[in-house]
């Protein structure tokens, strides 16, 4: 990001958990701090999926401008690096018209990148990663702990393609990938915002996000995937990993039935909030950690008294 002039209002960034409110209060602070919102999520980013992804809905957005939702065709491949692009557009613009940039989502890599940059990694050869891809999930979690500790850490469970990329950039470039990334600079730098982390107790959270499922259908979820069904989209494509996809997709097929499909939606939400719990504890360390309404007070106070 270009440099910024001084006395600009802070770019405001709430993470946590699915189902932990954050999309909430992400409204009450853009009313209170003349804020926009600015999607951090990389599910909600795709226009076929509104329920399933927990977008917010029209009338939530009616009276606050929000960026970024929904904005992505189902058939496309959206990466990290596109949100970065765009995202920087749209705190620039906000930032222009002196609002608040209130970035809100549970993509905690997106947050990395936005606050400590995006490594521009060159791509490995063909051979390399054709010769990877024929390996095992725990033989390539072995290589990337031999080969770049330091990234492989950072990668939770059974995440093939996040292992096959430490392992092919390690043998593919001059260098791995925990050291593109080190090289790299923020495109905000640490004194033009603020960050908080939602992380409420976890059984609680876990009845929300059960309950949440139960409104989705009610509200049209099923739905929603049948339409995603009809696309004849690939099964690698991202869209088609969003969570409760695709066990609905094998209910859709006879394979399994509504009330299993549900269950597994339901099961593969907690683990997914389980595996953000894990992340952003250990990747937002010097974050604001809110656990309740006193904490969104206390943060409160440290956005009116924050001055560049």
């Amino acid at each position: 990001m270009e440099k910024l002039p001084d006395n600009l209002k802070p770019v405001i960034c709430i993470a946590g958990p699915t189902a932990s409110g954050k999309s909430a209060w992400a409204i009450e602070l853009a009313q209170a701090v003349d804020g926009e919102i600015i999607n951090a999520d990389s599910m909600q980013v795709y226009q076929p999926l509104s329920i399933i992804t927990a977008r917010p809905a029209v009338h939530e957005m009616e009276n606050i401008p929000h960026h970024l939702f929904g904005h992505v065709d189902g058939t496309r491949q959206y990466s990290t690096g596109q949100w970065l692009k765009e995202v920087t557009v749209q705190i620039l613009d906000c930032l222009a018209r002196h609002k608040t940039p209130i970035l809100v989502g549970g993509t905690g890599l997106y947050f990395k990148a936005l606050t400590e940059g995006l490594a521009s990694i060159p791509q490995p050869e063909d051979n390399v990663l054709r010769r990877l891809e024929e390996k095992s999930i725990s033989e390539l979690r072995t290589d990337a702990e031999t080969l770049d500790p330091i990234a492989a850490a950072r990668i939770l469970g059974e995440d093939r393609q996040r292992l096959l990329r430490v392992v092919s950039v390690a043998l593919g470039t001059e260098k791995t990938l925990s050291a593109w990334q080190r090289d790299t600079k923020p495109v905000v730098p640490k004194n033009y915002w603020m960050g908080a982390v939602i992380l409420p107790e976890r059984e609680a959270l876990y009845d929300r996000i059960n309950a949440r499922f139960d409104r989705m259908i009610l509200n049209g979820g099923l739905e929603e995937v049948k339409l995603l069904n009809v696309m004849g989209l690939d099964k690698g494509m991202t869209i088609m990993k969003a969570i409760g996809v695709p066990p609905f997709l094998d209910h859709l097929s006879g394979k399994i039935s509504f009330d299993d499909a549900l269950f597994r939606a339901k099961r593969d939400t907690r683990r997914y909030a389980k595996r953000q719990f894990t992340w952003f504890r250990g990747q937002a360390r010097d974050w604001f950690c809110v656990k309740n309404s006193t904490d969104k007070g206390e943060f409160r106070q440290k956005i009116s008294h924050f001055y560049i």
